[in-house]
């Protein structure tokens, strides 16, 4: 996580641990950052959660993703309810999200 110069301190909590050591990794092309998402990092147990996640407009369709329904990341197969869709260019969405914290997770 060293490698991560683009990171900010947080004022965040990690929705899978509840730790406040957490690291905000801002979405952005023109600043000290070249991520297409954005998303907190957790010191403590080591995962990230997204805030917002920039989709294609194929994988738009592809997805149906709709303000309301659910979002799920591949590599950790962490679920996220979209809480708004923003089109942001002509071939560019926004999913802003929320994770979906299962209350019985046990560690």
């Amino acid at each position: 996580m060293d490698s991560l110069v683009s990171t900010v301190p947080s004022d965040r909590f990690c929705p899978w641990c509840g730790s406040a050591d957490t690291v905000l990794v801002l979405r952005g092309f023109a600043g000290v950052t070249d991520e297409r998402n954005q998303y907190v990092i957790c010191k403590s147990c080591e995962r990230q959660a997204y805030e917002m996640i920039a989709l294609t407009a194929w994988d738009m369709r592809l997805g149906r993703y709709q303000a309301g329904g659910t979002y799920t990341d591949r590599p950790t197969r962490s679920k996220y309810e979209i809480t708004r869709v923003l089109k942001t260019g002509s071939n560019e969405f926004l999913l802003y999200v929320r994770p979906i914290v299962d209350v019985d997770r046990s560690n």
